[in-house]
């Protein structure tokens, strides 16, 4: 499901904490990854990582939300 895909996508950026390390480990574009990532963001209303023109990196949310996400 779309849903699960998501969360996917998630936990590999979490790993990667680089967009486009993490599309090509995903088999995807970073464009898609980072549409799909400010999706979850959106639907569940929580900032998951910090953005920088350098670096990406978890919020404490997103570390949280990433313990749960492994488990699906």
């Amino acid at each position: 499901s779309m849903e699960f895909k998501r969360l996917r996508l998630f936990v590999t950026l979490a790993e990667e904490l680089h967009f486009a390390r993490a599309a090509k480990r995903a088999g995807t574009t970073q464009s898609v990854l980072s549409v799909q990532i400010r999706r979850l963001e959106d639907e569940t209303g929580i900032e998951l990582f910090h953005r920088t023109t350098r670096a990406v990196r978890l919020t404490r949310a997103g570390e949280v939300f990433l313990k749960e996400a492994r488990f699906l």
